[in-house]
């Protein structure tokens, strides 16, 4: 698994890492390889994001990037559940409907996680 071609845990995820999640949910699959998300992780609050690099669609024809993108961030938020569900770590979440603009940064969903998880840097071995 970790030797497939994806983008970096540090591509894809800012803020403190979660153990179990932040290097796991980036396999999430995604057409034609684009992984268009990002998440900003700030106090207990995981804001994702469907994100497009300008210029950047892989193999898809321009006017259908969006389209295939949207579906890959749903893919994701499936996988993110998933991480955490897990790892144990309590959430609610609300998802945002995406407009289908073309912004480099569409919120799509915000999730509030129990402030007691085991965050990497608070793991005691």
């Amino acid at each position: 698994m970790f030797k497939s071609k994806r983008k970096g845990a540090n591509e894809i995820w800012s803020g403190e890492d979660i153990q179990g999640v932040t290097d796991i949910v980036r396999f999430a699959p995604s057409a034609c390889n684009t992984q268009p998300w990002f998440i900003k992780h700030e106090n207990s609050i995981l804001r994702v994001y469907r994100y497009k690099k300008s210029g950047k669609r892989g193999i898809m024809p321009a006017n259908q990037v969006t389209f295939y993108n949207r579906i890959d961030i749903g893919i994701f938020l499936c996988f993110l559940d998933l991480c955490l569900q897990h790892e144990k770590i309590q959430y609610k979440v609300e998802y945002i409907t995406d407009n289908g603009l073309g912004d480099e940064m569409n919120l799509n969903a915000v999730y509030k996680i129990s402030a007691s998880i085991p965050l990497c840097n608070e793991i005691k071995e």
